[in-house]
């Protein structure tokens, strides 16, 4: 564990073996910890994933119901038709997708809605399910600034530049 000054909102890592400003946490999918430099690119990545799972359940969906139709049509296993390794695949994906969009779903609302609160998951985890306001919420608008940066039309995307990177330092936070 380090021995130097942390500022606020700022965690040790044991993974990572350092400390990362405005800690949210350490996510296995990306290998990474998220914090005040990279939580916009994890927004992203959730909204992107969610973007390409309802995409697929969309295009998916009527051959899912050509698959179960031809299912229903044919008792799926009492025949050996060569389409029947193809539908099944076709079924299985999809529910698989279908599932996948669903928890997806969850975890963006829960990381927007912290977003829109200024509150990080380990803020969030610390206060064991009671209810709380962060003093660091400083509205909607100027917290989302804080993750995404002063531009809007930079906000779709993975654009780190002058207008594009979040405010601040992640050392001093703006309180109410």
């Amino acid at each position: 564990m380090c021995n130097v000054f942390k500022p606020e909102r700022c965690h040790h890592c044991s993974a990572c073996n350092r400390c990362v400003l405005n800690m949210d946490h350490r996510c296995p999918w990306v290998n990474n910890c998220v914090g005040f430099w990279n939580r916009k690119y994890f927004l992203l990545l959730l909204i992107y994933v969610l973007l390409a799972t309802y995409t697929t359940t969309i295009f998916m969906a009527y051959r899912f119901v050509e698959a179960i139709k031809w299912g229903f049509d044919n008792k799926f296993l009492s025949n050996s038709d060569p389409l029947l390794s193809e539908n099944i695949l076709i079924i299985f994906a999809f529910i698989m997708n279908t599932i996948v969009a669903g928890l997806m779903t969850a975890f963006l609302k829960f990381h927007l809605m912290l977003a829109s609160t200024n509150k990080t998951t380990i803020e969030n985890l610390d206060k064991l399910g009671k209810p709380f306001e962060s003093p660091y919420n400083v509205g909607n608008s100027e917290n989302m600034k804080q993750i995404f940066g002063t531009n809007p039309l930079l906000y779709p995307f993975p654009i780190f530049c002058g207008s594009g990177k979040p405010i601040g330092d992640g050392i001093y936070w703006p309180t109410i």
